[in-house]
């Protein structure tokens, strides 16, 4: 019989081989221009142009009034009453630069205390917008300040590390269960390199 920890770590093996598979193509494949992947918790209603999804900060925030001076019962540490896994603003994606590939989860994917829980719970992650270092994060100062990433890099060959991290956010923080069916879409960013688009993974 398949247990809990089993299918869990057959998860994570599972995104491990596709962040591999990321690297090959950033390097074999596109070669010139930087690639990425979206893991998604539904279906993508359109491959082809995929519209932005209602932030969850500002879902938040219209339930924020009427919290308790202590935060027990505030609203901002809590999702909205009404909401499950299966809204369609759950996405992990990852980013693959030549040297380095990194996860990075906007602000429409995570309330602000599941990133609280990630940046207390999982070294390294960080606020793209506190690391204007990094080049992709000057490249792209007006989407950092509007999304608000949550961020972490990795080096090539710590996908497993990645993959645990990426399971550790799906399964802990969001509660999903872990034989879940996720949708993969993968790209190039400037190229006319596709990949999966919308491909199930269960």
């Amino acid at each position: 019989m398949t247990t809990y920890l089993d299918e869990k770590l057959r998860r994570i093996e599972q995104f491990a081989q596709y962040l591999r598979l990321m690297g090959l193509r950033r390097h074999k494949v596109v070669k010139k221009d930087d690639c990425f992947i979206i893991f998604e918790e539904s279906a993508p209603e359109d491959t082809e142009n995929p519209c932005i999804k209602e932030s969850a900060a500002i879902k938040v925030d219209c339930f924020a009034n009427g919290g308790s001076a202590s935060g027990e019962n505030d609203p901002v540490n809590l999702p909205p009453a009404d909401w499950s896994p299966g809204e369609p603003f759950r996405y992990i994606q990852f980013a693959f630069r030549r040297e380095c590939f990194y996860l990075e989860l906007p602000n429409n994917t995570v309330f602000p205390y599941e990133a609280e829980l990630i940046l207390q719970q999982r070294p390294g992650f960080y606020w793209a917008k506190n690391r204007p270092d990094f080049r992709w994060v000057r490249g792209n100062w007006k989407d950092m300040l509007t999304w608000d990433p949550l961020q972490k890099v990795y080096l090539y060959r710590d996908e497993e590390s990645a993959a645990e991290d990426m399971a550790f956010i799906l399964f802990d923080v969001w509660k999903f269960p872990v034989d879940w069916r996720w949708y993969i879409k993968a790209s190039a960013f400037h190229t006319k390199h596709k990949f999966e688009q919308g491909k199930p993974l269960d």
